[in-house]
């Protein structure tokens, strides 16, 4: 198989990539996770505000800038992370069109 529609590609495969993605995107939001945590508390000296009872002893702009901060890790890391891990499907399936887009994205 070459670059074809989704739509035509055998279950197996369509399997393997969206458990593959999953996986992938699953451990970024993670390591985001634990990322921006650490690094929060590197910076304030403070834990990252996460928890509702604590969200009052926080002043909103710290919140609002844990909230872009936060957001913009988890994008970066969850996007490196699928595209890492379209490079090492399309490695072991060179036919499929899902990591091949993600790649050339």
């Amino acid at each position: 198989m070459s670059a074809q529609d989704p739509a035509q590609i055998d279950q197996t495969t369509d399997f393997m990539w969206k458990a593959t993605a999953a996986v992938a995107t699953l451990a970024s939001g993670f390591v985001a996770e634990k990322v921006v945590a650490l690094g929060w508390r590197v910076i304030s000296g403070r834990p990252a505000p996460r928890e509702e009872d604590q969200l009052l002893n926080y002043k909103l702009a710290e919140i609002v800038t844990f909230a872009i901060i936060s957001g913009a890790t988890v994008t970066l890391v969850r996007e490196l992370g699928l595209r890492q891990a379209a490079k090492w499907y399309s490695a072991r399936r060179p036919d499929s069109p899902y990591a091949l887009r993600a790649i050339s994205a």
